[in-house]
């Protein structure tokens, strides 16, 4: 009966390890798509810039959009650019698109959602300076989940719902903080803690990832003020995981850092390009694709073959999950890093 139950238990380990080695393969493939994606857009509108099609930003496209004409300045089309969205209307493609009876451009929405998010496009084209706090378009409970769908096919999720980033120390230091079309890059010459908050909008991150580029000490992680009011982050050298409703993920000290607990985890190491992934507000921690931590009890209760390797994953830590969806991402640290990626929750 014991040599069944051990012959049942290894099976169902070698099963968990394979489907998790799966997820991770699927996951570098994910993003290694988008990747590609984002180049080609990028590549699609260059060409268009460089007058090989004759398209100009000053062109004003008409467009049949389920049934109703409109008209929009190209350039407010490719106010994203790494979007599929700017891609398609980069020039290249005007001959062979879709056309109605007219010689307009089809599109196949819904006119009422898409208007929407052209207003929006317009707006953000006439902040030049970014100086207005331009709020995204908001919907009914049925209209949402439609909205949603229709803007992440065009690849426009962060353009319509952007981020941004600020130091939240109260301390004068010096702090870069730059914004590429994909990411925030952040140098900080001294400890300190940065939030990552919705601009114009209420959509919660579920999910982010971080770089390490040049940085002497990182951790990121979550942040729950909804009960506790502001937790001071920063004060005598304290970053996120090491007070109370923070939960991180700190490579210097090899561990998952929650309320002011360490969980180790053996291995880990910071070095200068080593990124960081955060799932589900904190339940689940990736390190260079790898999981190396999880809440889920499948995931955490025993140690689990990865890429060919043993890695012990971290269990014992807890988080609010009644709470999760009030929780925003935190990092703290000091030196170089980007954010690289970030991922909305649809139910908010």
């Amino acid at each position: 009966m014991s040599k069944n139950k051990t012959a049942a238990d290894e099976l169902q380990n070698a099963f968990e390890s394979v489907t998790i080695l799966h997820d991770k393969r699927k996951k570098e493939l994910d993003e290694r798509e988008r990747e590609l994606q984002a180049q080609k857009n990028a590549f699609d509108i260059e060409m268009a810039e460089l007058g090989g099609d004759n398209a100009q930003p000053s062109d004003v496209l008409s467009l049949n959009v389920g049934g109703t004409k409109m008209a929009v300045l190209r350039r407010t089309l490719l106010l994203v650019p790494s979007s599929m969205l700017a891609s398609k209307f980069s020039g290249r493609w005007d001959d062979s698109m879709e056309k109605d009876a007219d010689g307009n451009i089809f599109i196949d929405q819904s006119f009422h959602l898409f208007e929407k998010m052209i207003n929006y496009l317009r707006q953000r084209a006439n902040d030049c300076f970014e100086e207005r706090e331009i709020l995204s378009p908001l919907f009914n409970d049925n209209e949402k989940g439609e909205f949603y769908s229709m803007v992440n096919y065009y690849g426009m999720t962060n353009g319509i719902y952007p981020m941004r980033i600020y130091n939240r120390s109260s301390n004068e230091i010096h702090v870069e903080i730059g914004k590429s079309t994909e990411c925030f890059l952040v140098t900080s010459e001294e400890w300190c803690s940065f939030d990552l908050r919705p601009r114009g909008h209420c959509r919660a991150i579920k999910s982010f990832e971080v770089t390490a580029l040049e940085c002497q000490r990182i951790q990121m992680g979550w942040v729950n003020e909804t009960t506790s009011g502001a937790v001071e982050l920063g004060r005598n050298e304290t970053g996120v995981g090491d007070l109370d409703n923070t939960v991180g993920l700190d490579l210097s000290r090899s561990s998952i850092v929650n309320n002011g607990s360490l969980h180790r985890i053996d291995g880990l190491q910071l070095k200068n390009g080593t990124s960081i992934r955060s799932e589900d507000y904190g339940n689940r921690w990736y390190v260079d694709g790898e999981l190396v931590a999880s809440n889920k009890e499948s995931e955490s209760d025993s140690a689990l073959l990865l890429a060919g390797k043993r890695v012990r994953v971290c269990s014992g830590y807890a988080y609010p999950t009644d709470q999760d969806r009030h929780a925003h991402p935190i990092i703290s640290a000091t030196g170089k890093f980007k954010v690289t990626s970030f991922f909305y929750d649809d139910a908010t």
